[in-house]
């Protein structure tokens, strides 16, 4: 997590066979079968698709579960200034979501 120094608060939690990272307190990774996943949502999935970068999905009883979570690009690994235009796009769908979520429970 080193090359997402100054992004802010980090910590990493392991659950559902994967490794969950945060940022000042919001999930905008996840690390699965060795493969780097940033959050998108509505607002910054196109950069993803444009990107040509997979969904996140896993098999469950239902059939195939696809998340709002794209895998990072190989740059990432290349360079931090990379690492952190992509993180900083993942955080801003984390944030974004966040206040989505917060609305409506003001509202409810």
């Amino acid at each position: 997590m080193a090359s997402l120094d100054g992004l802010g608060a980090l910590r990493s939690r392991r659950m559902f066979g994967g490794q969950y990272i945060y940022c000042d307190g919001l999930f905008f990774a996840t690390v699965h079968d060795g493969k780097l996943y940033f959050k998108a949502n509505a607002h910054t999935a196109a950069e993803f698709i444009a990107a040509n970068r997979p969904m996140f999905s896993y098999a469950s009883k239902s059939g195939l579960v696809k998340m709002k979570y794209y895998e990072a690009p190989p740059e990432v690994f290349d360079s931090r200034e990379a690492m952190l235009r992509w993180a900083r796009i993942a955080l801003l769908a984390a944030r974004q979501d966040s206040k989505a979520a917060k609305r409506i429970a003001a509202s409810a």
